[in-house]
């Protein structure tokens, strides 16, 4: 779920860019029975730009925001002081747009909600702009479960972990060498790795980029050699990060670096994102080095930052910062 909303946050951005003139707060309400599954006629707020607001859960018979999707039309006002059931996400509105979203099935579910610091900021042809724009929005269940089956680079094919790749997770995460600086251990039995593998599908159906298996595109018999991931580890700030792991009879060999990159380049096309981070035990050089090949920057050391295996660690920090990224 923090992936999608992730996602709508950046869809959101692209909006208010287009029409920066009249978009001082700009967000989504979805309905709670949408978004959570829930029996609910409550509308919960998505993601926003703006003022913090308080209004996070709204009645459905509140309100302009209630109003638009209780009567499943456009609401446009001119003055919002005029109408005492206006609902104010910021004291300094004036005028307010809802424009009501609808699923394929053309059942309404969420509404996009604009309001504006100036008086009758939305014309008739603003309204009409904000009604074509609303069906390029990201709907929940076009974008859940994680919509690309794989990436592909020069000698690796980037895929969803699948059933069948359990023996071949068991193979490479036995080996102690690849746990050492990971926060998991050494898979026993095939017991482990099932549970790897349980986790990978429950990522996908929150619509997660993590983990992702790596095989050679060479290889006759397609055998993963290791995993690669992008997580959101703190949406709210927008920041990602990127982890991996793979089998001892590939290291050294820049597969690291080379699976890094399409998946770096997709959170920053379509994710808001401002950071993306990468960490690594600074014991374990070798990641350091993959993380230096993919331009990203050394922040320091986090002293005691992680506690793995009954060990207290020192972890060396990189990232990317938007303003810094440029495609690989």
């Amino acid at each position: 779920m923090e992936i999608y909303l992730a996602r709508v946050l950046q869809w959101l951005e692209k909006v208010k860019s287009a029409q920066p003139q009249v978009c001082d707060w700009i967000g989504i309400y979805y309905k709670e029975s949408y978004l959570h599954q829930i029996n609910s006629t409550d509308l919960v707020i998505g993601p926003y730009i703006g003022e913090v607001t308080d209004h996070v859960r709204i009645s459905i018979d509140r309100g302009f925001c209630g109003m638009a999707l209780r009567e499943e039309r456009t609401v446009n006002v001119a003055d919002v002081t005029t109408d005492s059931t206006h609902i104010a996400c910021s004291l300094k509105t004036r005028s307010e747009l809802v424009v009501p979203i609808a699923n394929k099935k053309g059942e309404f579910v969420a509404e996009l909600d604009i309001d504006c610091n100036k008086l009758n900021a939305f014309s008739p042809e603003l309204e009409k702009y904000f009604q074509d724009v609303i069906k390029s929005f990201p709907l929940l269940e076009e974008y859940l479960p994680f919509p690309v089956e794989f990436f592909e680079t020069e000698r690796l094919i980037l895929r969803k972990f699948t059933q069948a790749d359990l023996q071949d997770i068991f193979d490479y995460c036995k080996n102690p060498n690849v746990a050492r600086y990971v926060t998991w251990e050494p898979h026993e039995t095939l017991k482990d790795s099932q549970k790897f593998i349980d986790f990978a599908l429950s990522s996908y159906a929150k619509g997660c980029i993590d983990p992702m298996a790596m095989v050679l595109k060479d290889d006759s018999k397609k055998k993963v050699i290791g995993s690669i991931g992008v997580m959101a580890v703190n949406p709210k700030n927008r920041t990602f990060e990127l982890a991996y792991a793979l089998s001892e009879e590939v290291w050294g060999k820049g597969f690291a670096v080379e699976a890094s990159k399409p998946l770096i380049n997709y959170v920053f096309q379509n994710f808001a994102i401002e950071r993306l981070q990468c960490r690594c035990d600074i014991l374990n050089p070798q990641s350091s080095r993959v993380m230096e090949k993919l331009g990203m920057n050394y922040e320091g050391t986090l002293k005691a930052s992680m506690y793995l295996k009954g060990i207290t660690r020192d972890m060396h920090m990189y990232s990317i910062v938007k303003p810094d990224f440029k495609p690989y």
